[in-house]
C-alpha cells in the first residue's frame, strides 16, 4: 500500500514540474490551440486525449502538442511499464485502426501520436 501512495505521488509531483505554469484547457481548446489550424479532424484530437487520459489515468489538461512521452514526460512510463502497450491496444480499439510497433516507436510526442491516428483513419476510408 505504502508503494502504491508513493508512485502515485511521485507521479504527482513529477506531473506538476512537467506542466507548471501552463493554463488548463478544455478538451475542445486543446483541439482548438493545437491543430485545428492542420486539419486534424476534432473527434480525433479528442478520442486521442481521452485514450491517454483513460490509460494513464491522469488529468492531461495542460498537454501541449509537443509534450514528448521519450523526453519531458517520460515519466509516466517510468510509473507503469506496460502503458505504452496499453495506449497503443487502446487507440487501435477506439479507432479501429491497426498500429505497428515500428510506428508506435516513432511516434512520441503527443502531435505524433495524434497525426498517427489521423493517417490511419484516413488510409482506412
Amino acid at each position: 500500500m505504502a508503494l502504491v501512495w508513493l508512485e502515485s505521488w511521485l507521479r504527482k509531483k513529477k506531473m506538476e514540474a512537467a506542466f507548471a505554469g501552463r493554463e488548463s484547457l478544455t478538451p475542445v481548446e486543446f483541439y482548438e490551440r493545437f491543430f485545428r489550424a492542420q486539419g486534424v479532424p476534432q473527434e480525433v484530437v479528442l478520442g486521442v486525449r481521452k485514450v491517454l487520459e483513460e490509460q494513464l489515468e491522469v488529468n492531461l489538461s495542460r498537454l501541449a502538442a509537443s509534450d514528448d512521452f521519450s523526453k519531458n514526460i517520460n515519466f509516466f512510463f517510468d510509473l507503469a511499464s506496460m502503458v505504452d502497450v496499453e495506449i497503443v491496444c487502446a487507440l487501435e480499439e477506439e479507432f479501429s485502426i491497426v498500429i505497428t510497433h515500428e510506428e508506435a516507436g516513432n511516434a512520441h510526442t503527443t502531435q505524433d501520436i495524434v497525426e498517427l491516428v489521423s493517417r490511419k483513419i484516413q488510409m482506412r476510408t
